[in-house]
């Protein structure tokens, strides 16, 4: 394992995967979406693993992907070979957000370009009160490419999309937040005391509620409200009555029971 790219670690139930290239603000390079792309397939096929939790050291989050040298890699009417390439940052995106357990990415620095894409992906995006966020594509003369467009409008809206990709504007954590761009913003001095409470938490849920809860919300950002209701009530009937919901409906009414006596 490269250590000097990123680590995989194993904590109970949950898997951390973190950037551990400081040096260079953990600029992401094809082996760490490679590596990437293997920890999200061991996340989906570990039963007991129930959270996938993304942080970075040092001072950045991450500058994105490390453009150093894709001019002249990919020059002029190169186009299918530089696709190609993008085409698997893609599909690791595509991963991130379709696996049916929750990803959560811990953000305690500027986060820039590719990053934020990857951080889009993901279903929990936890903030400490120093990170910013910003797409710098544009003054490279492209776009965001890999769901800087599509993900983050169909997060923040239309209006705050232009302000990022055509902008190009640097947002702080507290403007994150009134946008929706981030979920929680943290203080610096407990960022990593409260992001592991908050995950701590989230494995405790039932796994297969949460991942059916993870589906249901997807297929409802996109349908009608007659079709949304459809959708919960398919889902839920996978649910009510299985041997976690009857365990957990006793569970609920033994702490309900009043005490003889009392």
């Amino acid at each position: 394992m490269p250590d000097d790219l990123y680590q995989v670690t194993q904590n109970g139930p949950v898997i951390t995967f973190r950037l551990t290239r400081p040096e260079k603000l953990n600029a992401m390079l094809p082996a760490t979406i490679d590596a990437l792309r293997d920890t999200i397939n061991e996340f989906r096929d570990l039963e007991e693993v129930r959270v996938l939790v993304i942080r970075s050291t040092g001072r950045y989050f991450s500058a994105g992907m490390d453009v150093t040298g894709q001019a002249t890699k990919y020059p002029s009417g190169s186009g299918t070979a530089f696709r190609r390439l993008y085409r698997q940052l893609h599909l690791v995106f595509d991963e991130l957000e379709a696996v049916e357990k929750p990803v959560v990415v811990a953000i305690q620095g500027p986060c820039l370009g590719g990053a934020l894409e990857l951080s889009v992906s993901c279903d929990f995006r936890l903030a400490s009160d120093r990170a910013t966020f910003r797409l710098p594509e544009i003054d490279l003369a492209c776009l965001p490419g890999s769901g800087g467009v599509s993900r983050l409008t169909r997060l923040v809206g239309p209006a705050w999309a232009r302000w990022l990709v055509i902008a190009g504007q640097s947002v702080d954590a507290e403007a994150a937040i009134r946008m929706g761009l981030v979920h929680e913003v943290y203080p610096e001095a407990d960022f990593d005391k409260r992001v592991d409470d908050f995950v701590t938490g989230l494995a405790s849920k039932p796994g297969e509620a949460v991942a059916l809860a993870k589906v249901a919300i997807e297929l409802c950002a996109d349908a009608d409200r007659s079709s949304g209701r459809h959708i919960e009530r398919i889902a839920n009937s996978m649910l009510v009555g299985a041997p976690a919901h009857r365990a957990a409906v006793e569970s609920f009414a033994a702490r309900r029971r009043p005490k003889r006596g009392g």
